[in-house]
């Protein structure tokens, strides 16, 4: 005799578009749509940083709102200018923002964090390149990551990153353990462009 039982097909779950993971419980991609929220919840996110002209309000945006509000979702909105396009486009972001973005990343308390602009490219990985700076990375290995989530590297966004520097107040108590791995204090502390201060 056959079986009546009808399975139930779970709905398939779409990731934001350009989503990537940079590290474990450090996630990036565009802008999320409502198609994305089943996906973004089965990641436990504790912070959404927002690298958009305008922050997300329930007047601007009810359902990523209510999202991020039912599921206990930290939003952060860090300010960036609208972006130009072709190979003249400007950069959108300042240092002070990409600072205040790295400050949430590096530190447990804040994650699992999903990082976005408005398409999942430029303004992310600008952010995204800052972040590989501080880790050390080679401009090589940074643009090389730059270029897959973008069309092109202009001139600007090349300058941009290269002359990236600021202050980035760490609590070694709280900070991520992917962040400097196998390096010590010594090339830390002696970082080319990032003055580290440990406030733990």
């Amino acid at each position: 005799m056959a079986s009546t039982t009808e399975w139930k097909v779970p709905d398939p779950l779409t990731p934001p578009l350009k989503f990537s993971t940079v590290q474990p419980n450090l996630y990036r991609g565009a802008y999320p749509r409502e198609i994305n929220f089943p996906f973004l919840k089965t990641l436990e996110l504790k912070t959404i940083i927002s690298l958009t002209p305008s922050p997300i309000a329930s007047e601007t945006d009810k359902k990523l709102y209510d999202f991020a509000v039912e599921n206990n979702i930290r939003m952060v909105h860090l300010e960036c200018a609208h972006l130009g396009k072709g190979k003249k486009r400007g950069v959108p972001i300042g240092y002070s923002a990409i600072l205040e973005a790295l400050n949430l990343m590096i530190h447990k308390e804040y994650g699992p964090i999903y990082i976005h602009c408005l398409n999942g490219g430029q303004v992310t990985s600008l952010v995204i390149a800052c972040l590989r700076k501080v880790q050390f990375w080679s401009s090589i290995a940074i643009f090389n990551e730059f270029i897959n989530f973008t069309s092109n590297i202009t001139v600007n966004d090349r300058s941009f990153v290269e002359g990236f520097k600021g202050e980035i107040n760490v609590n070694s108590k709280d900070k991520v353990d992917w962040l400097w791995v196998g390096m010590s204090k010594g090339v830390i502390g002696n970082h080319p462009k990032i003055r580290v201060t440990d406030v733990s």
